[in-house]
This record gives C-alpha cells, sequence and structure tokens, in this order.
C-alpha cells in the first residue's frame, strides 16, 4: 500500500500538472483495471497504483474513465473504439482482456506483461519478476519513448517497500519489428525488454491468442513497470510513462502544433462523409487547413503560395467538413497550421497527415449472423438441405452455426460443406432485396476470399505380398486427439496384432510407426500402441478415455527395424513388447485401456510435421489368435481434415435471368489451405448478359455438374472494388 506522504506526493504533483496542463488539450483515456478495491496489501491486483496513475493522467489534463476487465467483450470492443487510447494497467487478468481488445484500432498502452504473449507482442511467453537493481538500460536515446533519457538510469527509489516486498517489472523479448526503448536485468539474471512499440501495421511477434491477424491494429507502447513498483516510482520513471501516454496519443511534437487529428494519420477505409477534427496547438486562436490529394502540394504550401490546397483560412472551429463526399479509394493529405496574429512565431506549421477514403462495398462480411431464427446463416445463405441434387450444408450443426475461429477478417467466416458424390454440385445462394447496384462509384472487381483444406495425403498399399507401405502426414498421435494415417480391422473382444516396422522416414525424431488397437476413429478416442520413432526409441503410449491426456513408456535407443507386438485382453490390459528378430520379446509395459465394441485394430503412422509425408514399411504383420477379416482393410486419415478437388465457382444474377458463373483458375482451388483472394473482374459477369445494376442474387459453389469429391471450404469478406483496369498496350 502507498505510504500517505507518497500518495500525498502523488497527488500535489497531479495538482500542479492540473494547472499547467492547457484547457481543451486532454484526451478521452480508457482504463482498464480489475477495479478490485478488496484486496489485501502487495497482491496484484491492488488498486492503490491504479488509482495513483488515473490521478496523475488526470493531472495531465485527460479525462480518464475506469473499466473493469470484467466487462464482456462488446462493452469493452465498444470503450476502447470510442477513447483516444487505452491504458491497460497490469492489474487486470491478461485471460479478461486478450480476446477483447488486440485488434481494436485504437491505440494502446499496455502495462499487463502477462498479456503481451496473449496479445503476441512478445516471443514466447510474457509475464514478470522480481527486479535486480532499481535502473534500466535506455537503448534507443533519441526516441521520444526515451524521454530524453539515455544510458544507465534510476527509476525507482528503492527495489523494495515496506508492505508489498520486491518491486517487479516484465519480462518479455520484443519482436523484431519493435522498437525496444528500454532493458533492464532482473532478478533471474536474464535481460528483458521492458519498455517497447509496435507502430501500426508493424509484424507482430507471433500470432496473437484472439486469432486476429499478426499485426499491430495501432500504435502498441508496452510499459513493463509492474503494480508493485508504482509506490516507488522516481520522476525518470514518471517522465516514461508520460512520454508512452504522449506517443500513444500522438503528442510527440511541439505544444504550439495541432495534435490529435481524425481520422489518425494513416487510417484506412475512411467513410465518404468524414469530418476532419483536431485538438488545437497551445496558443493558437485560428486555424488554416490544407487539404489536396498530392502530398508535396500539402507540404509545401503556405499563404504565399497556397497551390489550391489551402482549403481553409484563419477559421476559428477545430474542425474542417470537406465539400460533397470524398472520392471512393482516394488518398488524402491534409495539415493544420496554427494561427495567433499577436505572436511573431505564428503561423506554426504542422505535420502532414494522411488518410485513405473506403475504397469498397461489403456484398456480405459474415458479420451479422447469430445462432437464433431468422439470423442463423443458413437463413441467408440457403444450402442443398431440401434440394437432393445440391450437395451443400451452409453453417455448422452445432453452435456456434458461423464459424467464429477459421475467419480471415471480423469475427465470423462461413462453413461450407460440399459433397459432389450424388449431387449435380453443391451451392449455396443470396438473394438481395431489393436488387444491388454493382455498378455504383464505378466499381469493377468483385473480391472473395477462401480457404479450403489441403488433398488427403494418406495411403496404404501392399506390394509385394505381405509387405504394407503406408504414408501419412499429422501433427502427432499424443496429448487429447491424434493426427496419423490408420490401417484397420474391426475387432471384437480380446485382440493381439504383431507387425515389424521395416522402416519409418524421419520427417522428424518423433514421427511414428507401429501398431494400435483403438475404441473408434475419432481424433480423441480411447487408444493403446507401440510405436517406432527416428531418434527417440520405442514408445507404449496409451489415453484411457476419449479426449483424456495420453501417457506412455518408452525405451531409448531402439530404431527401425523392430518388432512391434500389442495384445489386448476382454477386460481391457493391455501389454506391449518390442523384439529385435520377433522371437525374443521385451515388455515395455502394461496398462488397461477401457473400450467398448467394436474396436478397431491395425497400423498406424504420423509424420509429426504437417508438411512433411512420412512413409513406413512394414511386414510380418499378423493378427495370432484373434478373430478379424484377414483378407479386407480399411483405411484413413484420423483427426485431419481434406478436401477432394472440385472447381470453384461464383454466379449472379437478375430477377427471372440464368445466372452467370464464373469459375476460379485453378480447378484445385479447394485443395488451398491458406486464405487466399480471388478478384473477378465484373465484366466477366456482365458479358454474360448480366446487369450489374441489378444484381438480386449471388451464388458460391463447387462441382461441374457431374459427380465428384466432398470436402469443406470456408469464406469471408466478399467485397467490391475499383481497382486500376491494366492497360493491354502497356503489358510487356
Amino acid at each position: 500500500m502507498l505510504e500517505k506522504k507518497s500518495v500525498t506526493s502523488l497527488l500535489f504533483l497531479a495538482a500542479v500538472l492540473w494547472l499547467s496542463a492547457t484547457a481543451g488539450m486532454g484526451a478521452d483515456i480508457l482504463f482498464i483495471s480489475s477495479m478490485n478495491y478488496d484486496a489485501g496489501i502487495g497482491e496484484d491486483q491492488s488498486m492503490v497504483g491504479d488509482d495513483a496513475l488515473k490521478a496523475f493522467l488526470e493531472g495531465l489534463g485527460h479525462t480518464v474513465t475506469y473499466l473493469d476487465d470484467d466487462e464482456d467483450e462488446a462493452a469493452t470492443e465498444a470503450a476502447a473504439a470510442a477513447a483516444d487510447a487505452v491504458f491497460i494497467s497490469e492489474t487486470v487478468s491478461s485471460s479478461n482482456v486478450r480476446d477483447e481488445i488486440t485488434e481494436v484500432e485504437t491505440l494502446m498502452v499496455v502495462a499487463e506483461p502477462w498479456a503481451w504473449d496473449e496479445m503476441g507482442l512478445t516471443e514466447g511467453g510474457g509475464s514478470g519478476t522480481d527486479v535486480a537493481t532499481t535502473d534500466i538500460e535506455i537503448v534507443a536515446p533519441g526516441h521520444f519513448l526515451a524521454a530524453g533519457l539515455s544510458g544507465t538510469v534510476p527509476v525507482l527509489t528503492d527495489i523494495t517497500g515496506p508492505d508489498w516486498g520486491t518491486a517487479r517489472f516484465g519480462m518479455g523479448i520484443a519482436g523484431p519489428e519493435a522498437t525496444v526503448i528500454a532493458r533492464a536485468t532482473l532478478s533471474d539474471g536474464q535481460t528483458y525488454d521492458v519498455i517497447f512499440v509496435y507502430e501500426k501495421g508493424a509484424k507482430l511477434a507471433q500470432a496473437p491468442a484472439d486469432g486476429s491477424d499478426q499485426v499491430a491494429a495501432d500504435i502498441r507502447v508496452c510499459f513493463g513497470f509492474d503494480v508493485r513498483s508504482y509506490p516507488l516510482w522516481n520522476e525518470n520513471a514518471y517522465a516514461l510513462f508520460e512520454a508512452a501516454i504522449n506517443y500513444a496519443l500522438g503528442l510527440v511534437g511541439p505544444p504550439s502544433q495541432a495534435r490529435n487529428q481524425r481520422p489518425r494519420n494513416g487510417a484506412t477505409d475512411v467513410p465518404q462523409d468524414a469530418v476532419l477534427t483536431w485538438t488545437p496547438g497551445a496558443f493558437a486562436e485560428k486555424h488554416d487547413v490544407y487539404f489536396g490529394t498530392v502530398f508535396h502540394d500539402v507540404n509545401d504550401a503556405d499563404r504565399a503560395n497556397p497551390m489550391n490546397v489551402l482549403a481553409s483560412r484563419d477559421q476559428t472551429a477545430q474542425s474542417y467538413d470537406p465539400e460533397g463526399l470524398l472520392d471512393f479509394g482516394q488518398t488524402y493529405h491534409w495539415r493544420i497550421d496554427e494561427i495567433n496574429d499577436l505572436d511573431p512565431n505564428s503561423p506554426w506549421k504542422g505535420g502532414v497527415q494522411s488518410f485513405a477514403v473506403i475504397d469498397h462495398f461489403v456484398v456480405d462480411d459474415f458479420e451479422d449472423y447469430n445462432d437464433y431464427p431468422p439470423y442463423e446463416i443458413y437463413s441467408t445463405w440457403i444450402d442443398g438441405y431440401e434440394d437432393p441434387m445440391n450437395g451443400s450444408q451452409v453453417g455448422n450443426l452445432t453452435p456456434p452455426i458461423a464459424e467464429t475461429t477459421i475467419i480471415h477478417g471480423g469475427r465470423q467466416a462461413m462453413p461450407f460443406f460440399y459433397d459432389n458424390s450424388a449431387a449435380n454440385r453443391s451451392e449455396a445462394v443470396r438473394a438481395f432485396s431489393p436488387a444491388n447496384d454493382w455498378t455504383r462509384e464505378g466499381v469493377n472487381e468483385l473480391s472473395l476470399w477462401f480457404k479450403g483444406n489441403p488433398p488427403y495425403v494418406g495411403s496404404f498399399t501392399e506390394s509385394p505380398a505381405g509387405t504394407y507401405t503406408m504414408t501419412a502426414s499429422g501433427t502427432d498421435i499424443w496429448d487429447a486427439a491424434d493426427e496419423f494415417h490408420f490401417a484397420f480391422k474391426e475387432l471384437t473382444g480380446a485382440g493381439t496384432i504383431v507387425a515389424k516396422v521395416d522402416s519409418v522416414s524421419n520427417t522428424d525424431p518423433f514421427a511414428k510407426a507401429g501398431v494400435m488397437i483403438r475404441n473408434t476413429i475419432d481424433a480423441d478416442s480411447a487408444n493403446a500402441s507401440v510405436l517406432v520413432t527416428p531418434e527417440n526409441g520405442v514408445r507404449f503410449q496409451f489415453r484411457n478415455s476419449a479426449g483424456g491426456i495420453t501417457d506412455r513408456f518408452f525405451v531409448e535407443g531402439i530404431v527401425a527395424p523392430q518388432w512391434v507386438k500389442l495384445e489386448r485382453t476382454v477386460g481391457g490390459l493391455v501389454r506391449a513388447y518390442y523384439s529385435a528378430d520377433g522371437a525374443a520379446w521385451t515388455q515395455v509395459g502394461l496398462t488397461t485401456v477401457s473400450m467398448n465394441t467394436p474396436m478397431y485394430i491395425g497400423l498406424a503412422v504420423t509424420s509429426h510435421n504437417t508438411a512433411l509425408t512420412c512413409e513406413a514399411k512394414f511386414s510380418n504383420v499378423g493378427f495370432p489368435d484373434t478373430n478379424v477379416d484377414l483378407l479386407q482393410w480399411t483405411h484413413q486419415d484420423i483427426g485431419m481434415v481434406s478436401n477432394e478437388a472440385e472447381p470453384l465457382y461464383v454466379a449472379v444474377s437478375n430477377a427471372n435471368g440464368t445466372m452467370a458463373r464464373v469459375y476460379h483458375d485453378d480447378p484445385s482451388a479447394a485443395l488451398i489451405s491458406a486464405w487466399t483472394e480471388w478478384n473477378i473482374k465484373l465484366s466477366d459477369f456482365a458479358d454474360q448478359g448480366i446487369d450489374l445494376s441489378a444484381v438480386d442474387t449471388i451464388a458460391i459453389g463447387l462441382g461441374d455438374g457431374g459427380p465428384g469429391g466432398a470436402g469443406t471450404m470456408f469464406f469471408d469478406d466478399i467485397r467490391l472494388y475499383l481497382r486500376p483496369i491494366a492497360d493491354p498496350a502497356n503489358d510487356g
């Protein structure tokens, strides 16, 4: 807890700063906190430091609003989007904010190091630990965030306090596109980045936990001074904290300049009716507004040479509304010069800001669907549920009906299941009422993002007789679910399988090939197996229940060729063996795995590397004293989603008209497993007789009218764009 003297000093500092702050220069800051006033002294949830920092920010002239980290996602996102900047206190629970805040396009200062890795801001884990000294090392002394400091500087008055124990700093390693400002050596003897920043659009250190893009949605300042250290901050710490807030707000220029401009510099998808706003400089009474589409004109113009971009002179309003609508897809540049006729230094030239007007219309971004009638995604995109000649299914069978994990943008995408084995094609159709005008603003391309799945890679062949070759991909046979290729027979009762693993390719030291008894062909099924690896010996693995953990016994130093044997009694007792010659057997272990009948017994292979295909060879496969069909094998991938190639198309139509279809250039587009943008020239539809000013249906489908394959696709962000058309005369 802060001592009375410390609290008094902070409040005095805040009061002085408040009196010196210029009215109207403050920003709206959202302060996300645990709001836990019941926590004891020294606990991570202490509000003493949060209240002190809130008072400090208010002393700088800002309006600061607390938000409880327990607020739901919608409320948090809305509050963050409405604020000029967000401060995430170390007192929050990182799991409460990581899924709610990461992709919001608002400037942020993140002081919760446990959220750094979850927000993609550090490599590996993010956390905090005790400090070793009162000092940090400024490694970017010329940067605004360094607050004019350089070299080794003290930031704490002591490393311990009377009630809260040792002060702590965040410990993390920033990604290569971050700018590191300060580092500190902590009590574990390691040096970590404690202040660093990602500019908007920079690649993050790792993919965020919420599944959003690995790109900073806006400025992200990571400020790793832990809650326990707040009472021990000296003037350097507060200077660095103020610099972090000011940098996040864009307050990095001289006080005489305009600041806090909106739209923000570099903003995209700005609406056509946008109004420009700003916070005046400290001495401004009037403003000159320069506005145009050529950067150098806006930068170089002045009152003597306005260059046709001095849009407004000597205005008193702190906003400018351009005449008419801004041009679709256009990039604009603007500058505010601050004017005070009584000051000989006036005008104060501002920096040039730039933004891009929205360049697309949304056909469907799949964000407005939910799990309740009539807003389910399949109520708008009509699939083949009642049409036996249409093999499509839109939406998941159980909530969430729209896809919320595999997405391109926003928070939802459309899952699309196709099966043309008995259908002419698989197609989902959306109707528009009234019809859509696909000619407005001169749009000329339809953009659609899609994601398929890789082809079926597992195989199982016998040649020569008695020798089996299997190929497989897959992450592993391990943890709570497996990915591998399985060649099997149905088993009831007791069973034994013996096989010689002649070889297993080294796609990974933990690639695996061997024998298995499995309750079901579900990925998380209970099972037992004896597996040979390229570099990690022979392993007896078992999962006792569906979705449970996998345990193992193992013997190092065993490699192929090697015999393996698995025995299971009617009561579920399983014994595992290996042998160099198939005669002298060594038991690896035994356990009990309960399974219902029927079960499945056979050969298993996983590559432990999804980018590579593992090949294993087996011989001398036998089922002693086991009632199975010795002739018939079944084989399939387990736990891996795969697609069969089918042509992908988009079709549009007018009322009572024939649909015009455009097929993707790649007939195997369904096998593309990465999110891919497909751009279709609208003229490709118009050339088939479609009136683009009155489009009343759009369809997405797979198939060419005959029997075909099956699989799963995902679609997202269907938009209309105005894009440059290549001039054939200039090609080459």
